[in-house]
């Protein structure tokens, strides 16, 4: 019994390493964020004898608690009754450990179901812009072109003019922070004139500084007053667009148009006109998390801060074509003004938000996968169950079909034999999964649109599970039912 359980557990340690093998990379490719030391992250020599020792030790145990069972036992009974009472032990513990099977699948799918619900709701949230059809990318200037704030200035704006002159590009313009990407600008700011005794003591706007179409562009719309124009420049009046959330907050029932806010340690600015929320934080982001934004003109940002800025403008373009298509083209219009301005960091809008759901991606990616998995060995090992018991009862069957039993009886008892595992499995998963989604709080932080005790998703889970179960039984319960009456009750 050790030799064969040995035998049985290296072979699916061996599996587990091919499998961790193909999958090590795309797994540490789809974690959300900086993984530490990612690079030393794969398999060597202490993993592959963890692996070996943890199958030894498998097919140690495994192989010793059957054959202690019957160290002492009297042989004789079992002998006379053909094996069959020796085995009604060994029966019931198969039978247990299906039902444990199918709960813990039940669990995992419903973890999984939970997310994949999640991310549906998420693809359906509005943004606050429109995401299709963007480009977005950053192209660094020159040294000669970034002399002084003046020659930057005049840098950005020709660049800017080229791209829209390209065929296929609808309109484009510049950026220092692009929704979803997770970079941060809050400044500190008031209402009015008066100033706060603490700076620290301020409230936060997330600012945004951008060209006069960038809300063209981006597919943003402008609630109330007017946007920026080319006249927004430093020898203008300091202007800002704020956005619903913002005069919400700090203008409830007043016109904010016209009012006025300061920066610190900046200017004090005139509100133009008011813009619709962008969900920049994330698109399922309900938390207390600042939600205030606030939009100042590219061209008015001062010569103290536009360098420090440089590095995190970027061009946004919106195209009917795919970034393939048209970045070439885009690249040779850059590329005209010489310089060799490198061009980098180029992403579409649907990526980013895609990859603004990795939080809830990667975990449905692992729950899926070990649920899928659970899911194969719950339906193997039910298929194993009753078809051992199937063989087991033969004389019984026998037995029934000669007095008259239909084969379609025969069918149906097998079928709920399989399906009587089933519900206990299901009973004990549902009562572990509602348990386990209200416990733990990091998982019900990641749901949106879907409460930890969906009964959808609890109900299609557990139908999923019954049609696996009905589907493992079935071979054999088609076998029982073919059984000659003649031969079964021959059968010792």
């Amino acid at each position: 019994m050790i030799t064969e359980t040995m035998v049985l557990s290296l072979a699916g340690g061996g599996l587990g390493l091919v499998l961790a093998k193909l999958a090590v990379r795309p797994l540490l490719a789809a974690v959300p964020g900086e993984f530490p030391r990612a690079n030393n992250v794969g398999l060597n020599a202490p993993v592959l004898f963890f692996t070996f020792g943890i199958s030894i030790a498998v097919g140690i145990i495994f192989g010793l608690i059957p054959a202690l069972k019957t160290w002492n036992a009297n042989q004789q009974p079992s002998l006379k009754e053909g094996g069959r009472g020796a085995t009604g032990m060994h029966h019931r513990t198969q039978s247990s450990l299906i039902v444990v099977q199918t709960a813990l699948t039940l669990v995992l799918l419903v973890g999984s179901g939970l997310l994949f619900r999640t991310i549906r709701h998420l693809w359906n949230v509005d943004p606050g812009f429109n995401a299709h059809q963007l480009i977005t990318f950053k192209a660094a200037l020159s040294p000669e072109l970034a002399k002084t704030p003046q020659t930057m200035r005049v840098a950005y704006q020709q660049l800017i003019g080229r791209i829209q002159g390209i065929a296929g590009v609808q309109s484009a313009d510049l950026t220092t922070l692009v929704p979803l990407s997770g970079m941060d600008n809050e400044v500190p700011f008031w209402i009015g004139a008066q100033e706060p005794k603490s700076i620290a003591e301020a409230p936060r706007v997330l600012t945004f500084s951008v060209g006069p179409d960038y809300f063209k562009t981006m597919g943003i719309s402008l609630l109330k007053g007017r946007g920026f124009t080319s006249a927004d420049t430093l020898q203008s009046e300091p202007v800002i667009i704020v956005d619903n959330a913002m005069a919400e907050t700090y203008f409830p029932g007043k016109d904010p148009v016209g009012q006025h806010l300061t920066f610190a340690r900046t200017s004090t600015f005139r509100i133009i006109g008011v813009v619709d929320h962008v969900k920049h934080w994330g698109l399922g982001n309900t938390s207390a998390h600042n939600q205030a934004e606030a939009y100042t003109s590219f061209y008015q940002i001062s010569d103290q801060w536009l360098p420090a800025l440089h590095t995190l403008t970027t061009v946004v373009v919106r195209t009917p074509l795919n970034a393939a298509t048209l970045m070439p083209a885009i690249k040779t219009a850059i590329y005209s003004a010489g310089g060799g301005q490198p061009i980098y960091d180029i992403h579409t809008m649907q990526e980013r938000v895609s990859s603004s759901m990795t939080t809830q991606s990667f975990p449905l990616a692992l729950l899926g996968g070990f649920a899928g998995l659970a899911l194969l060995l719950a339906s193997v090992g039910t298929y194993g169950v009753i078809s051992y018991s199937v063989a087991r009862r033969l004389h019984e069957i026998g037995i029934r079909m000669a007095l008259g039993a239909e084969k379609q009886k025969i069918f149906r008892m097998v079928i709920g034999q399989g399906l009587r595992l089933a519900l206990f499995g299901l009973v004990i998963g549902t009562t572990a999964a509602l348990l386990l989604t209200r416990l733990l709080s990091s998982f019900s932080h990641l749901l949106y649109g879907v409460s930890t005790n969906d009964p959808l998703t609890f109900f299609a889970v557990a139908a999923v599970l019954t049609g696996v179960t009905v589907l493992a039984c079935y071979t054999p319960a088609r076998r029982a039912a073919k059984v000659d009456p003649m031969i079964a009750l021959r059968d010792e």
